[in-house]
């Protein structure tokens, strides 16, 4: 039984699994294809050192500190409200200065990880994590202000100023990303066959079908079918005609 054409760049399976709507096929070959076209990148994971790893994500470093910034001075409604933490106050201000100025230097890292990896060419995920930075600054700001009124401070500009800092430089590089030329588009690369994968790469693409097994499963998308039995099935076999959807 031939496999479906899933086209040239398919998602991978796992964010297959979660976007996939029910109207959509989304039968065991359809999973199976996306497994199968997976195979490349699976090998070059497998061949990718530690230190390439973490240079992919740190982007994610502005992003996440920004978040940080926000949440020292916003606190959690609901840890509050059950008396577990103590809500934000004045003093929470410095900490969350530190947050973004640790966020500032992130969106100086995404400028450099844009040079090195993007060619000097638009790249739009990019641009939506400078975007969220932007956004939990200007969300912090007026929270930090209300903090220092209740507390009859003047705050001024200085104090603020890492989280200014910040989302200046996150519009700077928005713009400048921006105004880059476009993506060429990717180039077709065939799947590796699965007989010439390493065995690390087919433990990586072996987790990433059953963690894709796994969500079908949890959405309802899998009815009358045991998991655990098509986890444990080799590649190859998911699409057989008893299993098909």
């Amino acid at each position: 039984m031939s496999l479906p054409d899933v086209g040239p760049h398919p998602l991978r399976p796992h964010l297959w699994a979660q976007r996939v709507s029910r109207s959509a096929p989304h039968g065991l070959d359809v999973l199976e294809a996306h497994v199968l076209a997976y195979t490349t990148k699976a090998d070059e994971v497998s061949r990718m050192p530690w230190w390439r790893i973490a240079w992919g994500v740190s982007p994610l470093l502005a992003m996440l500190a920004s978040i940080g910034g926000f949440a020292a001075v916003f606190g959690n409604p609901r840890d509050v409200w059950i008396g577990r933490t103590d809500a934000p106050d004045s003093a929470d201000i410095p900490w969350a200065m530190l947050s973004y100025s640790v966020a500032a230097i992130g969106v100086v890292l995404i400028f450099v990880y844009w040079i090195v990896t993007s060619k000097r060419r638009r790249n739009g995920s990019l641009q939506i994590m400078l975007a969220l930075v932007f956004v939990f600054g200007l969300l912090g700001v007026p929270v930090a202000h209300q903090l220092a009124r209740e507390a009859g401070i003047d705050l001024g500009l200085m104090p603020l100023l890492p989280v200014y800092v910040m989302m200046g430089l996150a519009v700077i590089v928005f713009v400048i990303i921006q105004l880059s030329p476009p993506m060429p588009p990717e180039p077709d690369t065939p799947p590796i066959p699965v007989d010439q994968l390493e065995p690390k790469a087919m433990k990586i693409l072996m987790r990433e079908r059953n963690d894709a097994i796994k969500k079908l499963a949890e959405r309802g998308m899998l009815p009358d079918v045991d998991v655990d039995v098509l986890q444990a099935r080799p590649l190859g076999r998911l699409h057989i005609s008893d299993d098909t959807m």
